[in-house]
């Protein structure tokens, strides 16, 4: 089943459930839905451009199922010290700051993306809670939706788990990087906003805060 198939699925389930909700719902639980029907809604008319080419697919298949392994070198601890820091104040424990921040080094060197930008998707996608769930269904930190473990990586992959959903995340925003040749029409693909500057300026100002440099704005 193609992913655009599997999303419809979830949408639908999801809208079932939540009508009875709805109907029994106060005024504020139903503005609150309406919010959350809104973000269905800009997912399911972005669901075209998770139509991929014979080519992509194949590459983002292997870049999904295959882990990075490979010592620090000298610049990944001076940078990871660093960054331990500023990602604190959301991560209070210190062995899973550093986890993060590790494998954010790692798989943004290895797809070609810098670390401060996948930091500052991760601020935004989830609040650096590895355990987030939208109202989709997006998991992790990278918020990454589970039709793409389905279709293209590994059914036993957990997304809930550190390294594999920043492995997921740069894989598929390096994807969208280079069909769009650009950041921040990927970023908007990534969000399912494409057309809309919202989702790549609230990055942006992310990536600002964790001292990105002006070549990677």
């Amino acid at each position: 089943m193609p992913p655009k198939a599997i999303l419809a699925g979830i949408l639908i389930l999801g809208f079932m459930g939540t009508l009875p909700l709805w109907l029994a719902g106060t005024p504020e639980q139903k503005q609150r839905m309406a919010q959350n029907t809104t973000t269905i809604q800009m997912v399911e008319k972005s669901v075209g451009n998770l139509d991929l080419e014979p080519e992509e697919e194949e590459r983002l298949r292997r870049d999904l199922q295959t882990p990075q392994v490979e010592p620090p070198d000298f610049e990944q601890v001076v940078w990871l010290q660093d960054m331990k820091q500023l990602i604190k104040p959301q991560v209070p424990d210190e062995r899973e700051a550093e986890t993060i921040a590790r494998w954010v080094y790692i798989y943004s060197q290895r797809f070609d993306l810098s670390p401060e930008l996948v930091l500052a998707v991760i601020a935004v996608e989830s609040q650096f809670d590895h355990f987030a769930v939208s109202n989709v269904g997006a998991r992790g930190l990278m918020q990454v939706m589970p039709f793409w473990k389905n279709e293209l990586g590994s059914k036993t992959d957990n997304l809930f788990e550190i390294e594999t959903n920043v492995r997921y995340g740069c894989a598929i925003l390096h994807m969208y990087k280079d069909r769009y040749h650009g950041l921040e029409r990927a970023l908007a693909a990534y969000n399912g906003s494409l057309g809309s500057r919202r989702y790549p300026k609230k990055i942006f100002a992310a990536m600002r805060r964790f001292k990105a440099s002006s070549d990677d704005l």
